[in-house]
């Protein structure tokens, strides 16, 4: 239930967001939306190549990825959500699960990132490669929220099925 104070929280953390630095700003904005967590990265830089260098794609030097690394000026993984952080925010929670239970994958967490484009204005079938592009790196399913040059937010996240032929690999879906 989303009280006052929480919409305060979320304005507040909005309104900051061009003026602070972009990763605590992410986390700050996370924080008052009800997710949390202390696990993240020391070592990062934010250089987009170091990015791309310390999480390689399976199959690097695509069209895709040369286009994150032209477009995107700052990546970073803002905090990692495990299983263990899920259940104590849900204690407070009612969480709303599908009748026939919750779906499997390989996902025994979710990773949240920070990305700042050089642009102004992308299309959506940007934001979808880009979004791919980062989950294809990851096991975990990874929610980013990307920041324009002109401080617009989107936040992205794409929908993982296990493989039907190989119950070990996941499929991403639609973002």
């Amino acid at each position: 239930m989303t009280t006052s104070s929480n919409l305060d929280a979320i304005t507040s953390a909005l309104q900051r967001m061009p003026a602070v630095d972009f990763t605590d700003a992410s986390r700050e904005l996370l924080t008052a939306l009800g997710y949390r967590s202390d696990r993240t990265l020391a070592e990062q830089t934010g250089n987009v190549a170091d990015f791309i260098e310390q999480f390689p794609a399976p199959h690097p030097g695509t069209a895709s990825e040369n286009n994150f690394a032209q477009q995107a000026t700052f990546a970073a993984l803002i905090f990692q959500m495990t299983s263990d952080e899920i259940e104590i925010i849900a204690q407070g929670q009612q969480m709303l699960i599908p009748a026939d239970g919750f779906e499997q994958s390989l996902a025994q967490s979710f990773l949240f990132m920070a990305v700042e484009l050089k642009d102004t204005r992308y299309p959506r079938s940007q934001y979808i490669s880009f979004t791919r592009e980062i989950n294809k790196r990851f096991p975990a399913p990874t929610v980013v929220l990307f920041k324009t040059a002109d401080d617009l937010l989107t936040l992205a996240f794409v929908h993982r099925r296990a493989h039907k032929h190989h119950p070990d690999r996941d499929v991403l879906g639609n973002i």
